[in-house]
């Protein structure tokens, strides 16, 4: 499992020099027409602005995860249904 390592945390954000921390966050992700959901990501947030940095070890990994589900090597843990609306 990847996770934030001690010195790869910021510690101050770059746009509003807040305090950030170390969260796990549920991460919705679009790969072209498809909407993928994945739970439980390490994310440093932003206390004061929300801004989020993600990792490399981190981005690699949600993008292997997308891949193999692409190329169905791997399932997902479950199927959600998720209604679409038109704004006009």
């Amino acid at each position: 499992m990847v996770q934030l390592e001690r010195e790869e945390n910021m510690n101050k954000c770059y746009f509003c020099g807040g305090k950030t921390v170390i969260k796990k966050i549920d991460k919705d992700f679009r790969w072209g027409d498809k909407l993928f959901v994945i739970q439980k990501v390490p994310v440093e947030i932003c206390t004061k602005c929300g801004e989020r940095y993600y990792s490399a070890k981190v981005s690699q990994k949600i993008d292997n995860i997308v891949q193999k589900s692409l190329k169905k090597k791997e399932k997902p843990k479950e199927i959600i249904e998720v209604p679409v609306f038109n704004f006009a």
